[in-house]
């Protein structure tokens, strides 16, 4: 984690919805990623033997007690804007909720999915199909385990109702046919790591926040009907989704591809989302009054606007394709030549400010992408990065790099 970056944050001005994909943004969701992951258990699949301590550092007393001090402040820091951004008004009742929930649904299946189309209109498919997976793997190999927050206690039979979801993703407790099994045959059939967290560094803030919200209004337990709202509105749109995930994948890779995990949600999920709505959603609308109406339309509204900071992310992302050019160091707004080498610790960040990164001396790798290779920066050229777009550099040894802020170029 980026100390430095860290300590600009300005935790008590929380982030609008445009600052979810900011660079502060990026930061402060892997800080909180991580505080909700020390509640799940991680085991590497090579076995413990050499990671001891790592493992009893990371769900220690002291890792603990830290989070526990620190989480309120990031939640507030992350999400209390997307409050001011979903404006709920009027007077909402059960019938309401009903037609509201049901407008959404029909919206989200028959809307445009642009961010399948940005994979089969990139110059290079494959890798722009590997980026979406990357971001899918925050969820996907550990699916479920926000969900598993909610299985305690005693709230009537909609307990039972989300039992019932859960277990599907658990396989039935059959290994293979879990849900994150088949993620991790999906990502092995196309040569990607099946570790969780492997595409650490390309994760973008926008759907690390869109992860993070399950964790919240799961841990949180206040927003227990705002995680319903939310979760049903998903389970009840996933399977025309991933229906059409695999025609794009098979486009793009043909039949190599294991696309069991897609087709298991455009087939089970027809049946999640009419138990969501009908048998979880609605009744606890009903017996439970006008807050829990409000929450569970505070959920579905929270969660279309994160889907929508999703789509707009990855395309951003998609669509970007460095390139090399002549380096013009002359130009004013040019920040202090830093010098990196091979030691120095790889980062990605996100641009908030359209800008050129110039190698002055010595050789640079941009890495912008989960998959393939980075692209080569040789002293005098530069590489031109737009606001928004996440990046990293490696260096070889004694490089020399100066970052100027320059407008937005055509292309770039």
């Amino acid at each position: 984690m980026d100390a430095d970056r860290l300590s600009r944050i300005k935790w008590d001005q929380p982030l609008t919805e445009e600052g979810l994909l900011s660079d502060d943004s990026l930061v402060a969701n892997r800080l909180l990623m991580n505080i909700y992951e020390s509640d799940a258990l991680f085991l590497p699949s090579g076995g413990l033997a050499g990671k001891e301590k790592q493992f009893t550092e990371f769900y220690g007393r002291k890792a603990r007690l830290h989070s526990d001090l620190v989480r309120p402040a990031v939640e507030s820091y992350v999400f209390d804007s997307l409050g001011s951004d979903v404006r709920i008004n009027g007077r909402w009742d059960c019938d309401a909720l009903e037609a509201h929930v049901l407008a959404a649904i029909d919206e989200a299946v028959n809307g445009d999915r642009p961010a399948l189309r940005a994979i089969e209109e990139a110059a290079d498919p494959r890798r722009a199909a590997e980026m979406m997976i990357a971001q899918m793997a925050l969820d996907g190999l550990t699916e479920a385990t926000a969900m598993s927050q909610n299985l305690g206690g005693a709230y009537g039979p909609e307990q039972s109702e989300v039992f019932k979801i859960f277990i599907d993703e658990f396989g039935y407790g059959v290994f293979d046919a879990k849900h994150s099994t088949l993620f991790v045959e999906l990502c092995r059939s196309v040569g990607m790591s099946t570790e969780p967290h492997h595409y650490w560094f390309y994760y973008l803030p926008s759907w690390i926040a869109g992860n993070n919200y399950f964790y919240k209004v799961t841990r949180n337990r206040s927003q227990f009907f705002r995680y319903i709202g939310g979760m049903a509105f998903l389970e009840a749109t996933f399977a025309p989704s991933f229906a059409a995930m695999t025609k794009t994948y098979r486009a793009v890779y043909g039949d190599g591809i294991d696309t069991r995990y897609f087709d298991e949600h455009a087939h089970i999920d027809q049946h999640h989302g009419r138990m969501a709505v009908y048998d979880l959603l609605l009744p606890l609308a009903r017996k439970h009054g006008d807050y829990a109406v409000r929450e569970l339309l505070r959920g579905i509204e929270d969660v279309r606007a994160l889907g929508r900071l999703n789509d707009a992310d990855l395309i951003g992302q998609l669509s970007w394709r460095p390139e090399v050019v002549t380096a013009d160091t002359g130009r004013d707004g040019q920040d202090e030549p830093c010098e990196i080498d091979a030691g120095t610790p790889f980062e990605t960040m996100i641009s908030d400010h359209d800008m050129t990164v110039s190698v002055l001396d010595g050789t640079a790798e941009l890495h912008w992408s989960a998959t393939g290779g980075p692209l080569e920066v040789a002293a005098g050229q530069a590489v031109r990065v737009p606001k928004g777009r996440l990046h990293g550099l490696r260096a070889g040894a004694g490089a020399t790099i100066a970052f100027t802020r320059s407008p937005a170029r055509a292309g770039s």
